[in-house]
């Protein structure tokens, strides 16, 4: 799959072959909170910005070939992934407590 400079946004599909994973990998994570994906439809489209902050809090690397743009940059969204990923888990199990 080509990445092209201007895609904003990618199917589960098309992220699921960046990441070279399952789709049902992307969609647990989408589930829990770790990964944020608009719901159109029947189908999901995930923004790049969200795809390489979840790349990063999984512990991945440079997913875009953006490190010429700032590690510190990556490194604050991948902060802010997680931090929205232990709010989704937080709220889902106080919902569960009810």
């Amino acid at each position: 799959m080509s990445t092209l400079p201007g895609k904003t946004t990618f199917t589960l599909a098309e992220a699921a072959e960046l990441l070279s994973c399952h789709r049902e990998t992307l969609r647990r994570a989408i589930r829990n909170g770790s990964l944020q994906a608009a719901k159109l439809g029947r189908g999901f489209r995930i923004s790049r910005s969200d795809l390489e902050s979840f790349w990063m809090a999984s512990g991945g690397g440079d997913l875009f070939g953006t490190s010429a743009q700032g590690d510190a940059a990556a490194l604050e969204n991948a902060k802010a992934a997680a931090r929205r990923a232990k709010k989704a888990r937080q709220a889902a199990k106080r919902q569960e407590q009810l």
